[in-house]
């Protein structure tokens, strides 16, 4: 899977997450680095993120030097822990659901 079919698939989740009664807005969307702000309908705030961690690759081989994409979710100490577990959960069902090759992610730099 490369990085744009991921993204792909977070900017639907995203909206697929709105029909739960979630409410979400976009906070960060660039190339590599997105976040996004989720609020469930009791109020509890979360923050879905995307990073690119280019510069922690792992060198393949001499020409190969894959990047790390982390994923996560963001919430206050204390707060939001069972809302926080529901988002992942629920985006990593609807990533195993919409892609083929979920357990790889292909971005190369020179």
């Amino acid at each position: 899977m490369d990085l744009n079919s991921f993204i792909k698939i977070y900017q639907e989740f995203l909206k697929e997450s709105e029909q739960k009664g979630w409410v979400t807005k976009v906070l960060i969307e660039e190339f590599g680095n997105h976040l996004a702000f989720i609020k469930n309908r009791e109020g509890i705030e979360v923050e879905f993120f995307i990073e690119l961690d280019s510069e922690n690759g792992v060198q393949v081989r001499d020409q190969l030097h894959p990047s790390r994409l982390n994923y996560g979710v963001i919430r206050q100490d204390g707060k939001g822990n069972s809302f926080a577990k529901e988002v992942l959960d629920a985006f990593n069902e609807y990533w195993a659901k919409h892609s083929r090759n979920r357990n790889t992610i292909h971005l190369y730099k020179p």
